[in-house]
C-alpha cells in the first residue's frame, strides 16, 4: 500500500476516520475506529506533514501510526512531521507526547511528561 497524495484524519465523538481526496471529494478509507486516548477532536490534515531534518529535535503528540506504510505522524505545534517507523528506536504510541531527536538516519524517541508542559494559574 502506498501513501495517498492527500490524507486527513477526522476525530470526533471518540471516533477517528481516515479519508483520502479523490478528485474533489473526500472518501473514507477503512473503518471508523476508536480514537487513541489523548488525541483531541478536530481535523488533522496530515498530508501537509514534512520530513524530519537531521540534528533536530521534535516535541509533540503522536497523532497517527500507519503500520501499512511504516510511518507515523507527529503534531509539533501547528505543523505535522512524518517519521519512518524503522528509523526510530522504541515503539511510537498514538496519543503520547514524545520528543524525537535525529542523529543521522537514526532517531531516539523519549516520552515527555505532559503535565510539565501545562500552565497553571494560582489564585
Amino acid at each position: 500500500m502506498t501513501t495517498p497524495a492527500k490524507l486527513r484524519m477526522i476525530v470526533m465523538n471518540g471516533q477517528k476516520i481516515l479519508q483520502t481526496q479523490n478528485n474533489t471529494e473526500w472518501e473514507t478509507m477503512g473503518t471508523i475506529k476508536k480514537v487513541d486516548e489523548g488525541i483531541k477532536p478536530g481535523v488533522y490534515n496530515i498530508y501537509l506533514a514534512k520530513t524530519p531534518v537531521d540534528k533536530k529535535q521534535y516535541e509533540g503528540q503522536i497523532i497517527h501510526v500507519d503500520k501499512d506504510n511504516a510511518v507515523f505522524y507527529q503534531q509539533v505545534n501547528k505543523d505535522y512531521i512524518v517519521h519512518q517507523l524503522n528509523s526510530v528506536d522504541g515503539k511510537p504510541v498514538a496519543g503520547k507526547d514524545v520528543a524525537i531527536t535525529y542523529d543521522g538516519e537514526k532517531a531516539t524517541l523519549t516520552l515527555i511528561d505532559a503535565l510539565k508542559n501545562k500552565r497553571t494559574l494560582k489564585i
